[in-house]
């Protein structure tokens, strides 16, 4: 599949703000293009228009989810998710970053508060982010370029580079072609199998369920991101177990109970499909690279 190749600088501090500077963790990172009137251009997934500005716009990596080091003023094991953070800038090439003590996620100095780079995009996601590949320095081809993206070039880019050190789970959307899905997921399998990075500590999975008592609990925990971020608001809710999750997520099919292609069954499905929760226990019933997740839909149309 082509992709638009957007050339521009990954910014993780503004000298002039430095605390109130963008927060890059394991799969979002701030991107300066050199011709924004491209990024207006891309496809909008879910018919929201790109959130960019004069310092630019949030790249979501295509394909991976890493442990989230901030989410709703909680996170997860920081261990896992500070490690992907920090590979992350160091694949595009940033050195010595360190991060106010005070504000844990935001970048008080570096050798680079930008660094020149590159992303291979196919749109825009619900949030108005770019969904993309990324690389560290320069590439040869204009900016605005159609780029096809087979698996050499894939296994390039940080986001593959983060899959197959173990470092992030899968999390492969409708926007990802069906080559490279196949592709990325032999990585995270491989990985997976050497028990590296984060796989030697992730829980609630189909090799077991993780045992959630509370909030501060499931913050040390390793579990794919977007459960964790579903189970934090059930649990800020007050619900006592995991005994009405499913009725919970059900409730909500836009924000809670994403829609799902699940692979091996070859149907359609929800993400109530692939989540068993019964007292202080929750599982995934099918591992990550095994369905793929709709994006959004499109808000309603103003009249």
């Amino acid at each position: 599949m082509s992709y638009t190749l957007l050339r521009g600088s990954f910014v993780i501090r503004y000298p002039d703000l430095p605390r109130q500077g963008p927060e890059p963790d394991g799969d979002t990172v701030k991107f300066l293009p050199d011709t924004p009137a491209l990024v207006e251009g891309l496809p909008r997934r879910s018919g929201r228009p790109p959130n960019i500005n004069r310092r630019g716009i949030s790249v979501r990596l295509e394909a991976i989810d890493a442990l989230e080091t901030h989410f709703a003023e909680t996170h997860q094991e920081l261990e896992g998710a500070n490690a992907a953070r920090d590979e992350l800038l160091r694949l595009l090439g940033f050195t010595n970053v360190r991060f106010f003590e005070d504000l844990p996620n935001r970048v008080r100095s570096a050798d680079q508060d930008s660094v020149r780079g590159h992303v291979l995009s196919n749109g825009i996601d619900g949030n108005g982010r770019l969904i993309a590949f990324v690389y560290a320095g320069d590439h040869q081809g204009a900016d605005g370029t159609r780029v096809f993206l087979d698996g050499p070039l894939t296994d390039r880019s940080a986001n593959a580079h983060l899959l197959a050190a173990g470092h992030v789970y899968p999390a492969f959307y409708a926007t990802l072609p069906a080559d490279l899905r196949t592709h990325l997921a032999e990585v995270s399998q491989a990985a997976r199998r050497k028990a590296i990075g984060i796989w030697p500590r992730s829980t609630a999975d189909p090799n077991g369920a993780a045992e959630v008592a509370s909030l501060d609990g499931l913050e040390r925990l390793v579990m794919w991101p977007k459960l964790f971020r579903r189970v934090v608001p059930y649990l800020a809710a007050g619900f006592p177990d995991f005994g009405g999750f499913d009725a919970w997520l059900r409730a909500d099919p836009v924000n809670r109970d994403d829609a799902l292609f699940l692979i091996p069954k070859l149907e359609h499905g929800n993400l109530h499909d692939v989540i068993k929760g019964t007292g202080n226990r929750i599982q995934l019933t099918m591992w990550p690279e095994d369905f793929i997740i709709s994006p959004d839909p499109a808000p309603p149309a103003i009249r």
